[in-house]
């Protein structure tokens, strides 16, 4: 049985990748009361990090996170069965 992909499981992946980055951006460094903050607006803190000059931790590991979320997304899209 050929497993497809849809528009659902695309937008479902889309979400919850969206709110694991911003989990590792509040892993990496934001205080504890900032979770609901960070998962939601961690591209706005990841772009004011960027262009203020605060390369840290905390920006690279949201970028790793950000590559294999696209990683993981393309071979979603792309996978032969």
């Amino acid at each position: 049985m050929k497993r497809k992909v849809t528009f659902g499981k695309i937008i479902w992946f889309i979400i919850i990748a969206y709110l694991a980055i911003g989990l590792v951006y509040f892993l990496a460094g934001s205080p504890l009361i900032a979770i609901p903050f960070d998962m939601v607006g961690w591209p706005w803190s990841m772009w004011g990090d960027y262009t203020n000059g605060f390369l840290d931790i905390q920006f690279f590991a949201t970028a790793a996170a950000i590559l294999i979320a696209l990683i993981l997304f393309l071979r979603m899209i792309f996978r032969k069965r």
